[in-house]
């Protein structure tokens, strides 16, 4: 079940890449989520576009900040609000259990939903469901979850409802990418070659969204 809360907070979004946002309130402050991937990282200001009523709307945002080393998280900010502060949301890696169900959303492949008016114009994300295969508590926070990801998820939310709390969504990840292996390819004779070609394991590889609260942290202890 995938509750409005998340699902109005969900953008498909076109920077360097193609790919998927999300939008998250700190303090009432409201801020962008993406993967770091997704954008040019020279530029403080950039030009981001946000699919709506069926076409492409250019917005200028400010690069709050970028996560460190393989963290593949970025935080963006624009001047006008996006998302309805009520739609509330959780960013935390609290109730989560290992071997439990878990949901991401995003636009693979440049795909999406018309919906109509039921989302305002927005485009409906595509849902997956996978299962939580592992995660660390330490740096680098990443969880492994047991789901095909696909090209344009990156940047979307990863999150589950804690049991019996269906009103409530906890956000626990950023999409990043999928793990990736090399495979052998076979000949007519059925002999190994010296090529091989890279194959989706099934694994989805996320980020933890404490990364978000100290990417914004940091920003806000800048000097203005």
């Amino acid at each position: 079940m995938i509750l409005s809360n998340i699902l109005y907070r969900t953008f498909f979004i076109k920077a360097m890449q193609y790919g998927s946002a999300f939008t998250v309130d700190v303090d009432g402050e409201e801020y962008i989520v993406t993967a770091r991937h997704l954008l040019d990282l020279s530029q403080k200001q950039i030009q981001l576009q946000l699919f709506h009523s069926e076409q492409w709307h250019t917005l200028n945002a400010t690069v709050i900040g970028h996560g460190r080393g393989e963290i593949d998280i970025s935080v963006l900010k624009v001047s006008q609000r996006l998302s309805h502060e009520d739609m509330t949301i959780n960013l935390t890696i609290a109730e989560m259990c290992l071997g439990q169900d878990i949901y991401f959303l995003g636009f693979p492949y440049k795909m999406w939903s018309n919906v109509g008016s039921l989302l305002g114009g927005m485009p409906c994300a595509f849902a997956k469901k996978g299962t939580v295969s592992a995660f660390q508590l330490n740096d680098p926070q990443i969880l492994h979850i047991d789901a095909f990801n696909n090209e344009g998820f990156s940047g979307g939310p990863l999150f589950f409802c804690p049991h019996g709390q269906l009103d409530k969504v906890h956000v626990v990840g950023v999409v990043s990418k999928f793990k990736i292996e090399q495979e052998t390819v076979i000949d007519e004779n059925g002999d190994k070659t010296n090529m091989s070609v890279p194959y989706n394991t099934g694994f989805m590889v996320a980020y933890g969204t404490k990364y978000i609260l100290s990417i914004i942290e940091s920003y806000r202890q800048l000097p203005k």
